[in-house]
């Protein structure tokens, strides 16, 4: 599936979002935890991809466009930028850790681009320019060095990170804690559920600084 792709093939919030505009504004203020909560709720499923995480601190929400590749071809990184849409986040899969296939040049194009953020599911390199631009890289791994432009990658095919199942067009919450995976078909209800877990986190956060003791506000 690496052919031209309409503006809209996985931009669906303004859809979702058409009556329901209280939870686009509430996007910003939810957290990973709070969405893999929600998520467990409506799914039985937590959504996490095991040991990514942010390496400069910036949280990250956006529909998904899945790579995978090897972990010696970077070259399909760049024609994951060339094929994502501003507001799309770039999912990477590789097979192998050993060599990285994103880094500051990648992160600057990206930006530049509006891409909304990066995950590799692999590794990444530069960590000394990636913390001072402002555009959110997760990994599970940084090291110097990076294999070959090869681009012999597929773009938009189902990726398999460890049990967790992530498809093109899911959406995909990132920050300090990690990554959480929404499915589509969910999220709106996930969405749903993630409001009054906020509220009621709120409620209790009161509750304490009232000094109320947490085993009586929980009923432990």
């Amino acid at each position: 599936m690496d052919g031209k792709r309409k503006k809209t093939s996985y931009r669906l919030l303004d859809k979702f979002f058409s009556k329901k505009s209280d939870l686009k504004k509430l996007i910003p203020y939810l957290s990973t935890p709070q969405i893999s909560d929600s998520l467990k709720q409506v799914t039985g499923n937590q959504g996490i991809i095991p040991g990514v995480k942010s390496l400069n601190g910036q949280k990250l929400f956006g529909n998904i466009v899945t790579l995978c590749t090897k972990d010696d071809d970077w070259g399909t990184s760049i024609r994951g930028i060339d094929h994502s849409l501003p507001g799309e986040v770039i999912f990477i899969f590789t097979e192998g850790d050993e060599n990285a296939v994103w880094g500051e040049l990648t992160s600057k194009a990206a930006k530049k681009k509006g891409i909304a953020g990066t995950i590799i599911f692999g590794a990444c390199r530069d960590l000394d320019s990636i913390k001072t631009i402002k555009y959110p890289v997760f990994a599970r791994k940084v090291i110097p060095n990076a294999g070959m432009p090869l681009n012999e990658g597929k773009i938009n095919i189902t990726l398999d990170c460890q049990g967790t199942m992530v498809n093109p067009g899911d959406y995909l919450f990132g920050d300090e804690c990690g990554v959480v995976v929404v499915p589509r078909e969910n999220f709106i209800e996930v969405m749903e559920v993630a409001k009054e877990i906020k509220k009621r986190e709120n409620v209790i956060v009161k509750q304490i600084e009232e000094g109320k003791p947490l085993s009586k506000i929980l009923d432990i």
